[in-house]
């Protein structure tokens, strides 16, 4: 349980929920679907590069010199620098992106990352909350929002993200990694944050 609990969590890592949610939209059925190659192709290597690939070289350096005591972040202090260089990579991305295409609904998305990992930073100073469930209710509020405001039916992906969010949300709870409170505030966080941004399309 214990392997196939630790699995899950590499698996849908909040790390990855950017680019996932970016992808999401490019394949939702609404214009941006429409939008040439190259410019998907730019917005998805801004993306890996600002909210994947930087934020991770950080870990491993932050280990060497003794900052963090486990490389999955499980203590709450440790994640500190860890997120507050995240959100700084976030918003650098977000700004990278917004400059070249005028997305409304990625550039809102994306911005809604940068939000949601700065409250998350907040938070984190005083009371520890889930970061999967964060991203993982991010993206369960796209989805939602892009059904809503575009009158699509993603009845697949709401029923993925709500089956994926529990299981992760489980297997969170059998590493010990959090309490259930900590789980429901950070799925709640995520979904309220991006939801509530992305709102502006439906005005």
């Amino acid at each position: 349980m214990i392997r196939f609990a630790n699995l899950i969590s590499y698996l849908f890592h909040p790390i990855f929920m950017t680019i996932l949610g970016v992808l999401i939209i490019f394949n939702s059925g609404i214009y941006i679907s429409e939008i040439p190659a190259e410019y998907k192709r730019y917005i998805l290597t801004i993306v890996f590069l600002c909210d994947i690939l930087i934020p991770l070289t950080l870990i491993p350096a932050l280990y060497l010199f003794k900052n963090i005591q486990h490389i999955t972040l499980n203590e709450r202090r440790e994640r500190i620098i860890p997120l507050f260089f995240s959100t700084v990579c976030f918003y650098i991305g977000y700004y990278l992106v917004s400059r070249f295409a005028a997305i409304r609904v990625v550039n809102l998305f994306l911005f809604s990352g940068v939000v949601l990992l700065l409250v998350i930073l907040l938070i984190s100073v005083f009371w520890k909350i889930s970061l999967h469930m964060a991203g993982l209710g991010g993206i369960t509020g796209l989805i939602l929002i892009l059904s809503y405001s575009y009158v699509l039916d993603m009845t697949v992906f709401l029923s993925a993200a709500i089956l994926i969010s529990g299981i992760v949300g489980t297997a969170r709870l059998a590493l010990n990694s959090h309490s259930l409170l900590q789980i429901v505030t950070g799925y709640a966080a995520g979904l309220l944050i991006v939801f509530g941004f992305l709102m502006q399309l439906a005005l």
